[in-house]
């Protein structure tokens, strides 16, 4: 499945939090030039750092009132770019859901990680160490488009993840940056049971 942003419609509505991110690809920069990322929308505002010419998987959480600016995540704070520079990414999905496949979730204290890759997903915690899990279900919530999305992984020593990830804004409490995924997760293993929470981001390209 593609999930494909409409970028024109996105542009048209005022300055609010989407209830899941949007994905761009940079346009119309020269190969030996960058895209500049602002503190403000404003080309005038302090550049905090640059995106590459070709850069794609893009993340948008949300658009300034007049839809020449977009807010995304660069390094651990967010930014501004010109939208007169960004299109519409095409990104793979999970199943019939909107949640992209690559997605990186994770939490602090302790610091665990889950990677959704499409064929596979990757599990990581300090306690329980690296394990590599095998995707059995992806279901969307009944009456909802995309998300919030149920994700069932397995391993064949009967280890279950079950994890609920949804598009809404979202913290990791520790640095400045957003996320536009949120995750409640499940490991049920024999004798084992952990309830973690978190958030998702889509890697750059």
């Amino acid at each position: 499945m593609i999930r494909i942003s409409l970028i024109a419609a996105l542009l048209a509505l005022p300055a609010v939090l989407q209830a899941e991110p949007s994905y761009h690809r940079v346009i119309g920069v020269a190969a030996t030039d960058v895209l500049n990322v602002r503190a403000e929308p404003s080309a005038s505002s302090a550049d905090i750092g640059d995106l590459a010419h070709d850069a794609r998987r893009i993340e948008a959480f949300e658009f300034d009132p007049t839809g020449n600016w977009a807010r995304i995540a660069l390094n651990e704070r967010d930014g501004w770019v010109s939208t007169r520079f960004l299109t519409s990414d095409e990104v793979p999905t999970l199943g019939d859901t909107t949640l992209p496949q690559g997605l990186i979730c994770g939490g602090t204290e302790p610091f665990w990680a889950l990677g959704l890759y499409g064929e596979d997903a990757r599990y990581s915690h300090p306690v329980d160490g690296d394990t590599d899990f095998a995707f059995d279900s992806i279901v969307t919530a009944e009456g909802r488009l995309g998300s919030p999305a149920l994700v069932t992984l397995a391993t064949e020593d009967n280890r279950v993840i079950e994890a609920t990830i949804s598009g809404a804004a979202c913290s990791d409490g520790m640095s400045d940056r957003s996320y536009g995924w949120t995750i409640t997760m499940q490991l049920i293993a024999p004798g084992q049971r952990r309830f973690l929470s978190g958030c998702c981001h889509l890697p750059r390209d």
